[in-house]
């Protein structure tokens, strides 16, 4: 039987409501990416250039701070991992953790220095 201290229980806790973000960062690379769709297929866009800018650049914030939190839980599980293993095991995700986040501030870095014009020309990351 395992067993699960309060501080494990509360890490998985917030990967659960952190999920929920993911979905919702799903939804709006859906609705970028079928917007963009439109734009190539010269029909009518769902939104503007310049809300297409904001939404995405809100997307990739969005995206970041997901990526934040993921770190955060996997350091938490780092603290309380009780074997080498498990913190070898913790170690790993922490290290994919910080990739992720690096993915994500570039990301991030080439949106905000796009101006909204040329978005439809950058790319949609789902996480």
């Amino acid at each position: 039987m395992i067993t699960i201290n309060k501080g494990n229980l509360k890490a998985i806790d917030i990967q659960f409501y952190t999920l929920f973000f993911s979905l919702a960062s799903i939804i709006i690379s859906l609705i970028l990416t079928y917007n963009q769709r439109l734009i190539k297929k010269n029909k009518k866009t769902l939104l503007s250039d310049s809300n297409s800018y904001n939404l995405s650049l809100f997307n990739r914030i969005l995206i970041l701070s997901i990526a934040l939190i993921f770190l955060y839980v996997n350091y938490k599980d780092y603290n309380s991992s009780n074997t080498s293993r498990q913190k070898k095991k913790c170690t790993l995700q922490i290290d994919a953790s910080i990739l992720t986040i690096i993915a994500a501030i570039i990301s991030l870095y080439v949106v905000y220095n796009s101006k909204p014009e040329a978005i439809a020309n950058i790319q949609n990351p789902i996480v």
